[in-house]
């Protein structure tokens, strides 16, 4: 079986002159979830259509499950379940009813499943309660049930914590890290609230101008991202090796000759402080250094600002 469930080679939509997605590559392990970072209007939506079959690309190659023929992908989604924009319900009949509708049309049988998806996404006590009647957080977690009523092996979401509350956004952030961890799922999911994507993604693809710029795993985001004490001092080699003596601290960076990088004991740099002062090294500045994943992002594609 192979490792990799998504795969794009050079893929192109274009729509007249206008090119929505450029020459895009991107590889989405089993059991990741890859977060697609970039802003409105970057191209992240025209890949997920393009990924789930909403929209043929205009050239480039779409591989998934390791199938890449047309009647082979139609039958690699089978096995997906996706949330693209706002999914169409009944805003006069119940959740249940409404994910009945669907089992109809789709030819689902059991309906087991459908209780099973409502329990899942926590929806299994509102009764008779029509979807119109619902929080911003409810349809969005009734989606979330409809996509998953199949049990997918790959889940694609498009901006799915989109105009939630903080609440909202939280359990719907649990629920997927439950379907990844207790069923494995792999997730595809785009979205520009970044600070949200950093407490789920196990991978990033960053995207701008249809292109992606730069993939990169979490660890290797977290360590470019991590946050430290900055010690400006007259001799680095001299005060890693009291900080190291004298204060238990083993991560250190030596960055040049006079700058050092502390990786722990972030909320007592005084003591650090009085540890190399005692010890005749001179501290001209401490400052906490690090940058956040939405500073990161904006350095990356140049800009002032995530739309």
């Amino acid at each position: 079986m192979s490792d990799t469930v998504i795969q794009t080679r050079k893929v192109n939509k274009v729509y007249g002159k206008f090119s929505a997605v450029s020459d895009l590559s991107i590889q989405v392990k089993r059991g990741d979830i890859y977060a697609l970072v970039g802003r409105n209007g970057a191209g992240k939506t025209t890949l997920l259509k393009l990924v789930c079959g909403l929209t043929p690309p205009t050239s480039g190659k779409l591989e998934l499950f390791g199938q890449t023929s047309e009647q082979q992908l139609g039958m690699a989604r089978a096995h997906m379940g996706a949330m693209i924009e706002t999914p169409g319900f009944y805003p006069y009949l119940s959740a249940r009813e409404n994910l009945r509708y669907y089992c109809i049309q789709r030819g689902i049988k059991d309906r087991k499943e459908i209780d099973g998806a409502l329990e899942f996404v926590g929806l299994a006590e509102t009764g008779r309660k029509k979807f119109k009647n619902f929080s911003l957080g409810m349809k969005q977690r009734l989606g979330l049930a409809l996509a998953v009523m199949n049990h997918p092996e790959v889940l694609v979401l498009d901006e799915p914590i989109n105009g939630l509350d903080p609440m909202g956004i939280k359990e719907f952030r649990e629920i997927i890290l439950k379907l990844n961890r207790e069923r494995d799922t792999t997730v595809l999911i785009s979205s520009h609230i970044l600070g949200e994507l950093s407490q789920i993604a196990t991978t990033y693809g960053f995207i701008n101008g249809g292109k992606l710029i730069q993939h990169i795993s979490a660890a290797e985001l977290e360590e470019k991202c991590r946050s430290c004490l900055r010690l400006d001092v007259d001799d680095t080699e001299k005060a890693a090796g009291i900080l190291k003596e004298k204060a238990s601290c083993s991560k250190l960076e030596i960055i040049d000759r006079t700058t050092l990088h502390v990786h722990e004991q972030l909320d007592r740099p005084e003591m650090l402080v009085k540890a190399l002062v005692e010890n005749g090294v001179m501290v001209s500045q401490v400052c906490r250094s690090g940058i956040s994943l939405e500073q990161y992002f904006v350095n990356l594609i140049g800009g002032k600002e995530i739309a």
